[in-house]
């Protein structure tokens, strides 16, 4: 059974925050909602763009190809945030690809339902005319910034970013809801996988975080913030 825009509980969402009672049922009956694997593609890089996704459960990384067929990690979302507006404009196609982390249900809304709904729905315009901007400056920064931070900073700065992301696990306040791979750290940080190690024992020797198997443990948050309040991510 599909499930219905209208009577959505994720409220943070920005169909159920800005569209209007009126349009979300054609939304609903428009849409498609797919359950994808760890490490299964959303969409790739260079296909046509068809239409946009919402996160409905799990967490996605993004990843940007440069020369040689190398990967860059551009950001992380989660449930309750759009996939695929990068690809908006222009020739319509995806400079970025989508892969599940975890196991998620992400909703799929045709291209032509989408713009509808923009056009119908001044505040959806708008919120996503602030969003779309504030993405674009936070990714410019980011291009700016990365060429003069240190080893350890981009470290400090790829670990505020899963913070930012993800969280921290309900039960536990210092422990991350969800930990990347150190090698997909080092590839948010722009890093090498042995930089990121032994910065990452750095800061277990100086109490800023403690490595419990996989996943990491947050002792000094206010530390990795002073560390990249300078940058002004």
């Amino acid at each position: 059974m599909k499930r219905k825009c209208e009577t959505c509980t994720h409220y943070n969402c920005f169909i159920n925050k800005y569209c209007s009672d009126e349009w979300k049922p054609i939304i609903t009956y428009n849409k498609t909602t797919t359950d994808y694997p760890t490490g299964a593609t959303i969409f790739s890089e260079g296909e046509p763009v068809t239409g946009i996704y919402e996160i409905y459960a799990g967490k996605i990384k993004i990843v940007s190809s440069y020369g040689n067929g190398k990967e860059r990690i551009v950001s992380f979302a989660t449930k309750e945030q759009i996939l695929g507006y990068h690809g908006l404009g222009g020739k319509m196609i995806y400079p970025v690809k989508a892969v599940a982390l975890e196991e998620s249900q992400v909703t799929f809304i045709p291209i032509d339902i989408f713009y509808k709904a923009v056009k119908a729905n001044p505040d959806m315009a708008l919120y996503l005319v602030k969003f779309f901007a504030d993405q674009l400056k936070a990714s410019e920064t980011r291009m700016k910034l990365f060429v003069v931070m240190t080893a350890l900073e981009k470290v400090a700065h790829a670990l505020l970013t899963i913070v930012n992301s993800f969280g921290f696990d309900n039960q536990d306040e210092t422990m991350l809801a969800f930990t990347p791979s150190r090698k997909d750290i080092a590839n948010l940080s722009g890093t090498t996988y042995e930089t990121v190690i032994r910065v990452l024992a750095e800061f277990e020797k100086t109490g800023i975080i403690k490595p419990e198997g996989k996943m990491i443990r947050v002792l000094n948050l206010s530390f990795l913030k002073d560390i990249c309040e300078k940058y002004s991510f």
